[in-house]
Formats: C-alpha cells, structure tokens, sequence
C-alpha cells in the first residue's frame, strides 16, 4: 500500500507542475494580449495626432502637411486593424490557455483529494492494526494469568 501511496505522491507533484506550466503559459499570453492592446493604444494616439496635426495644416494652408497628416493616419489605422486582428487571435489562444490551466487546476484538486482520502485510509489502518496487536498482547497476557491463577488455585495441585 506504502508503494501506491509513494506512486501517488509522484503522481501530485506531477499534476502540480502541470498546473505551473499552464499557470505561466496563461500568463505569458495575458501579457501578449496587454502588448497588444497597448499598441493599438499608442497607433490610437498616434492617429488622433495626426488629425491634429492636419487639422492645424488646413488651418495654415499647409496641403503638404495635410497630406503627411492624412498619410500619417491611415497608416495608424491600418496597423490599428492589423493589432486588432493580432489582439483577437491572443484573446482567443488568452481564452484557449485559461480553460487548460483552471482544468489542469481542477485535476490537482482532484488527485491531492484522492492523496488525501488514501493516506487518511491508510493512517486509519494502520491505527487499527497498531490496537489490534495491543488487544492481541493483552488478550495473551490475560490468558497467561487467568491460567497462571488457575494453576495455583487447583486443589490438586496444592500440597497441604
């Protein structure tokens, strides 16, 4: 049983490092997905400047200025809807890693209450075969003196 309770112990450790390996992938692809996002963010100002700027061109007359602003812009919101599609793609392998690694969760869970309800069993055995060997010794002990008593109150054997 000891031997079971050993390959079960190995068995959690392993179901542990499981669960880190999925816990670092996830966080490795949240923070992909942070990346991200704050990419779009800086293309987002990047474009909001650049309207900025044209609109302080047209104001000026500048139609070189406003053509570099306008360039500026759509080439923002271009990669802007490139890192969209990036972003979706992250979320959906972020969504992907999130469910293997509350699965791998729960199967630790699992296994450990499995670990747990066996070396419970096991301990309770073990305390029943540790009593039993005491009630076994003083069951011996009492015979030995009931026969010993029995002996020396033996009328035959007295010698008067």
């Amino acid at each position: 049983m000891r031997t079971r309770l050993d390959t079960l112990r190995r068995l959690v450790v392993l179901y542990a490092a499981v669960e880190e390996m999925h816990s670092t992938e996830l966080q490795r692809i949240a923070a992909a997905v942070r990346e991200t996002q704050h990419a779009i963010g800086m293309e987002q100002e990047v474009a909001r400047s650049a309207r900025i700027n044209g609109r302080g061109a047209l104001l000026e007359g500048d139609s070189v200025g406003w053509m570099m602003a306008e360039t500026r812009q759509e080439t923002a919101a271009s990669r802007r809807r490139g890192l969209e599609r990036i972003r979706l793609e992250r979320e959906e392998l972020n969504e992907a890693a999130r469910e293997q690694y509350v699965a791998s969760r729960l199967k630790r869970e699992q296994i450990n209450r499995v670990f747990d309800d066996i070396a419970a069993r096991m301990n309770i055995e073990e305390e029943r075969r540790i009593q039993a060997a005491a009630d076994d010794r003083f069951l011996a002990r009492r015979r030995w003196t009931d026969s010993q008593e029995k002996r020396r109150d033996d009328p035959r054997m007295k010698v008067s």
